[in-house]
């Protein structure tokens, strides 16, 4: 019987698990222009405490608040369409 010809393959760029990295690698991104013209960015950040910050020129306190339940909707769409 023949060995299999097995390929490892990278499902991912990075390592998202990595914080400081993966800041990093956004704030690259935004400066080279992938997302556009970023006005406003939202962050929760989950460390001894919770905290939230609002980042960019139009980052005012309900901008922020819309982001960040976009984004609760599109993890939660993701979940209830996963499997279907």
């Amino acid at each position: 019987m023949s060995e299999p010809n097995l390929k490892v393959v990278s499902m991912r760029e990075s390592n998202f698990r990595d914080t400081v990295v993966s800041l990093r690698r956004i704030a690259d991104d935004i400066e080279a222009g992938k997302y556009g013209d970023v006005g406003s960015l939202g962050l929760v950040l989950f460390g001894d405490t919770v905290e939230v910050f609002g980042i960019g020129p139009t980052s005012e306190t309900p901008t922020i608040a819309l982001l960040l339940h976009a984004g609760f909707m599109r993890l939660s769409m993701a979940l209830e369409n996963y499997g279907h």
